[in-house]
């Protein structure tokens, strides 16, 4: 009896020690003010301090573009449209010179109210569902294959080659003609992700977006979830790793209007509850300064361009249509998940994280990084090695975030982002 007891008392311990440990839900990024670093799965519920940020001026657009409202790049190629003031037409574009390349004509096409533009690699998505009213019951996506434009200055391409995908979103049941400031159901943002077409409302009345995918079999909307976005949302663009997705904005209620940009990222994985997950804003400034802006586009995994239309004020041009270039890598570094803070080169980790005085670093492998590189919130270098220690001390640095990045000669292998404590 007492060997049945023991054998059961063993298999019962064995069970428990090999059981997988219950996954602990909380803030698993250290930038944020509740951080937790014994979490182990991400909750969404990181909360960051008060972030600034000012975009790069690159270069002012041509009259063409001076209502500029969707920037895109899709492939090697930036694509970039006007709104409901222009004709049926698109262009390629340089954005770090504002050049315009080539025009294209949609033939027999409608521009009501285009607003944004996304690609999948294969075709162009040109999103005609501006809705300042609430009253359109012809909102869609024109749907254009990449190969059906040609490489001279002037294309055009023919309403045979080009598709129309119409719309509804399926909560709308009133299409009577609004007031803007109760708009609801008007969209200027839209991403390609997950073999779906996913839109983000600009809400005069309440200043959220709802979060809303395309079904192409019922041409319905449907509703997917809500953020307070605390503004206007405009713009959207998706990552190329496709980890990030940036939605562009403004906030019409301060004296003077202020500029941002929400940053969504570790949202629950296989979903497309992009709300889930980590939402950080970042303010890019007034629109005195920036502009209205209307659009933005990754060109690498954390950096790109946001383009501002004319701003003008009683017949007054406050600041030409332009683009401004972002990099965003120092909240969300490229490579590495937030699901694994502290660790983005195989070679090296570092800890504590958050730190005091003192960092400490382990190597692994025989592939050490050849410096050190570290940059406070602004982007600044504020230190530079050009040997890694096992031991550094760090007192003298100010309590903030910073990024650490490990380098070998001519590439960059590792970003830590990591919160020094006072």
């Amino acid at each position: 009896m007492k060997s049945l007891q023991y054998t059961l008392l063993v298999a019962i311990l064995f069970a428990l020690w090999t059981m997988p440990a219950a996954a602990q839900p909380g803030c698993l990024d250290p930038q944020a003010t509740n951080y937790n670093a014994s979490a182990t799965s991400n909750d969404g519920s990181c909360l960051y301090p008060i972030t600034t940020y000012t975009p790069i001026f690159k270069a002012n657009l041509p009259n063409d573009l001076q209502e500029i409202s969707g920037l895109s790049k899709v492939g090697a190629r930036w694509w970039g449209h006007e709104d409901s003031s222009a004709e049926e037409e698109f262009y390629r574009i340089e954005p770090e010179t504002g050049d315009i390349l080539q025009k294209i004509e949609l033939n027999n096409a409608k521009n009501r109210d285009w607003e944004d533009i996304a690609g999948d690699g294969q075709n162009l998505y040109i999103g005609d569902f501006g809705n300042n009213t609430n009253d359109r019951q012809n909102l869609g996506i024109y749907i254009v294959p990449l190969s059906e434009i040609g490489n001279s200055n002037s294309e055009t391409v023919q309403d045979s080659e080009w598709s129309f995908l119409p719309f509804s979103y399926i909560d709308q049941t009133n299409y009577s003609s609004q007031p803007e400031d109760s708009s609801v159901y008007d969209c200027e943002a839209m991403i390609f992700y997950n073999n779906r077409i996913h839109l983000f409302t600009k809400s005069r009345k309440n200043y959220n977006s709802v979060h809303y995918t395309i079904n192409t079999s019922t041409n319905v909307a449907d509703k997917i979830e809500t953020f307070d976005t605390q503004g206007l949302i405009t713009g959207a663009s998706l990552s190329p790793d496709g980890k990030l997705i940036a939605l562009i904005g403004y906030d019409l209620r301060p004296f003077i209007p202020t500029v941002f940009c929400w940053l969504l990222w570790d949202w629950q994985p296989g979903t497309d509850l992009f709300f889930s997950g980590n939402k950080r804003r970042i303010e890019l400034g007034s629109a005195l300064q920036i502009g209205q802006v209307e659009s933005i586009g990754f060109d690498t995994d954390r950096s790109g361009f946001i383009s501002n239309e004319r701003t003008v004020f009683n017949g007054v041009t406050l600041v030409d249509e332009s683009v401004r270039s972002f990099d965003f890598s120092a909240w969300v570094p490229a490579l590495t998940s937030a699901s694994e803070p502290g660790r983005a080169d195989e070679t090296l980790k570092f800890f504590p994280n958050p730190f005091s005085q003192t960092i400490h670093f382990q190597f692994f492998g025989n592939e050490k990084p050849d410096f050190l590189r570290v940059k406070n919130q602004l982007g600044q270098t504020v230190l530079s090695l050009n040997e890694i220690p096992e031991t550094l001390e760090v007192g003298f640095l100010p309590a903030g975030v910073y990024t650490f990045e490990t380098w070998r000669v001519g590439r960059r292998t590792g970003i830590f982002i990591a919160q020094k404590l006072e």
